[in-house]
């Protein structure tokens, strides 16, 4: 009986409806473990991947346990999208994983067409969303919506898979399973494209590995094809990582590199290969069956492509360290630290000074995002997340510095250098803190509007990288900002003391105003020891002036 023909608008609609179902649970599932983890999982995930053979064998392990390459990826993945694993951790979770996935073919050698693992996404489901309505923790719910996304996301692979799967019966290898190198690349292709469509190389390989022993197609022909179905399951991961963190690419992208290295290196060394099974079984004294040969093949090359990432690892780690920047982690980049010019203290102090330059324009935009009528918290967040970032490369430069005999005046300025940092951390502090406090005071009128201005022409005039920096506008910013506070606090306390203005209001903005005042300070005395580095022979104006003003 010929088979029906495929509707080329229930395909797309079963494509597109699979992708969404797939996105939703990926999307649930990584929302869920920021919630509901906490510090346990992330304690054990770190003891059973804390080196790389421990991470190896736990993606190995699990694998073969779910037998479903696809949920190990995708749930690590979802781990470092959330936080809970390290990169360098989650490479060999991945390629245990690769390494685990073999166990398929072994079982469909064995058992044959049978075996489904998606029938474990309904019940996900179900657990899963009695326990985001009835739950009543926090994180009950979040476990409830991780558990059902899980399952969602094998529902949208099962869409995907039923869709298309009757495309494998359309499918003609018989012009395919000539010798050579180019029938070979062709079957690659075929295995690939299948496994995309599908969305599970096990399907794949049980297709595989039944024409192969039914005798449809060579041993050969079908070990290339096998080679496809691996680089094919890198669509998983692909998808997975659309718009997932920079590290969740990272993973996703070494899970491609794992698997093209991988199938490259086999298809160079196919009959080679091939020959070596076919010897181990004529020593085992082993029938030599296709399938269980298309299985031991599978696991072989596998096996070959671990080892090639052992020698590998640190340049795989280096260049995707490099790659899929977020812009948050290009600005926490240091700019000017030259560690090659460490052991030249004079070239060494000026990279110093550019780089304190760009943390102290970081630290200016946190106080004037602060300043604003609505301060965009999230932004503050990162601007503060990207100083301390940098703070740290900055410090560790100091430290190779001072590692070196170095005369009394260089030792002041790191000294120095070490001051205009933490006064900048400071002020950067202070400005989370007091943005924090805006949805919980309410304004006072012209004199709050005239404090945040003074606020915000103080940030400006601190940046001493802008062209129109001035040391006395700068002096003079501070000076109009503590009139400005001292105007506001008298204001706030006058509408307190006479009932227009809530107490608690009002204890709230006199702290925001206060923490706002500081971090002023902070940022000022920081630009003053800056140009002191800059000018060695000159002196900051004295602090004690700032730390004598009444709060």
């Amino acid at each position: 009986m010929e088979a029906a023909p495929l509707s080329l608008a229930s395909v797309a609609g079963g494509f597109i409806g699979g992708i969404g179902l797939f996105l939703l649970g990926m999307h649930m599932l990584t929302e869920g473990l920021k919630l509901a983890a906490g510090r346990a999982l992330e304690d054990l995930l770190g003891q059973w991947t804390s080196s790389r053979s421990r991470g190896l064998c736990t993606g190995f392990l699990i694998t073969t346990l779910v037998q479903s390459s696809t949920a190990v990826t995708i749930a690590t993945i979802g781990f470092v999208n959330s936080g809970l694993l390290t990169l360098r951790n989650s490479l060999w979770v991945i390629f245990g994983s690769n390494l685990g996935s073999t166990m398929n073919a072994w079982l469909v050698a064995a058992l044959g067409f049978n075996f489904k693992i998606d029938a474990f996404a309904l019940p996900f489901v179900g657990v899963g969303a009695v326990l985001m309505l009835v739950a009543r923790g926090a994180r009950p719910k979040a476990l409830g919506q991780a558990l059902a996304g899980f399952g969602i996301l094998f529902l949208g692979i099962d869409v995907l898979k039923d869709v298309f799967s009757g495309l494998g019966g359309h499918a003609s290898l018989e012009e395919f399973t000539r010798p050579g190198m180019a029938g070979y690349l062709i079957l690659v292709g075929i295995g690939t494209v299948l496994t995309v469509l599908m969305q599970t190389s096990g399907a794949v390989i049980a297709l595989i590995i039944t024409a192969a022993q039914g005798g449809l197609m060579s041993i050969e022909a079908a070990c290339a094809m096998v080679i496809g179905t691996n680089i094919g399951t890198t669509s998983t991961a692909i998808l997975a990582a659309l718009g997932a963190t920079a590290n969740a690419k990272r993973v996703a992208a070494s899970h491609v590199v794992f698997n093209v290295i991988t199938g490259l290196a086999a298809l160079a060394l196919l009959p080679l290969l091939i020959n070596f099974l076919e010897e181990i079984q004529e020593f085992l004294a082993q029938p030599a069956s296709p399938a269980v040969m298309v299985a031991m093949f599978h696991s072989t090359f596998n096996l070959l492509g671990v080892a090639l990432m052992v020698p590998l690892d640190p340049w795989l780690i280096r260049s995707l360290s490099q790659r899929f920047r977020s812009r948050q982690e290009e600005a926490a980049q240091p700019r000017y630290l030259d560690h090659n010019v460490v052991s030249v203290p004079d070239l060494a102090l000026r990279a110093l000074r550019l780089e304190l330059a760009h943390t102290q324009a970081l630290a200016c935009e946190g106080l004037r995002l602060a300043a604003a009528p609505v301060p965009d918290e999230a932004r503050i967040a990162r601007r503060r997340d990207t100083l301390e970032t940098l703070a740290l490369a900055i410090s560790d430069y100091i430290r190779r510095i001072s590692a070196a005999a170095l005369p009394a005046t260089l030792v002041e300025a790191l000294a120095r250098g070490l001051r205009v940092l933490r006064y900048q951390q400071a002020t950067s502090d202070l400005s989370q803190h007091g943005a924090a406090l805006h949805g919980h005071a309410t304004a006072c009128g012209l004199e709050q509007v005239l404090f945040q201005q003074a606020l915000g022409a103080l940030a400006e005039a601190c940046d001493g990288s802008k062209p129109e920096f001035s040391p006395a506008a700068m002096e003079l910013a501070l000076e109009n900002t503590e009139t400005a506070y001292a105007t506001l606090k008298e204001a706030l306390l006058v509408a307190g003391a006479a009932g227009h203005l809530d107490i608690r209001d009002m204890e709230n903005r006199l702290r925001q105003g206060s923490l706002y005042r500081r971090a002023a300070e902070q940022l000022v005395k920081a630009q003053r020891h800056l140009l002191s580095l800059e000018a060695p022979d000159a002196h900051p104006l004295p602090d004690d002036r700032l730390e004598a003003i009444p709060g």
